[in-house]
């Protein structure tokens, strides 16, 4: 009966565990760059344009819903730009 009561202990904590977890949004694994040489190699998917408030969240997010992993800025000061899928996004 112990042992069974242990495993039971067990199994409600990896569920427990598992639930905490929340996956990581697409929008993490969009890179930027503002250098045209790094999306030589890819394929343009369309324009970001995102407002001044919490720019770099919107940008990412707006790249990731079009399919992108790479978004190319305009320049330093403003984010939007144009969201391209690559091959392997440079780092």
């Amino acid at each position: 009966m112990k042992i069974l009561i242990g495993a039971g202990a067990v199994v409600v904590v990896a569920l427990w565990a598992a639930g905490c977890a929340t996956p990581s949004p697409a929008s993490d694994s969009v890179r930027v760059t503002t250098t045209l040489a790094d999306v030589a190699d890819c394929k343009l998917l369309g324009k970001v344009i995102v407002p001044d408030t919490d720019s770099e969240k919107a940008a990412r997010k707006q790249t990731a819903a079009l399919g992108g992993n790479m978004l190319l800025r305009k320049s330093e000061q403003v984010w939007n730009g144009n969201a391209y899928q690559c091959p392997a996004a440079a780092r």
